[in-house]
């Protein structure tokens, strides 16, 4: 199972427990993982190391947001 795939499952449930805010993560993960793979190649899937650079890329863009916001 990929990890689109996972993040599809995960966005379901989020949609079904009515978590507003774990969907909007998972909303801007997966966001950031189709642009990342349409950005390089088309449809390349990302290996682990390429998934892990971008979700530590995607904490840190968040974190800095939050700073800029207080």
């Amino acid at each position: 199972m990929g990890i689109l795939s996972n993040l599809t499952d995960e966005i379901k449930n989020a949609m079904r427990a009515k978590d507003s805010l774990r969907l909007e993560a998972l909303r801007a993960i997966k966001s950031g993982i189709l642009l990342s793979q349409t950005a390089v190649s088309g449809t390349k899937e990302l290996n682990d190391d390429e998934s892990i650079r971008l979700l530590q890329r995607l904490v840190k863009q968040r974190k800095e947001l939050s700073l800029i916001h207080i």
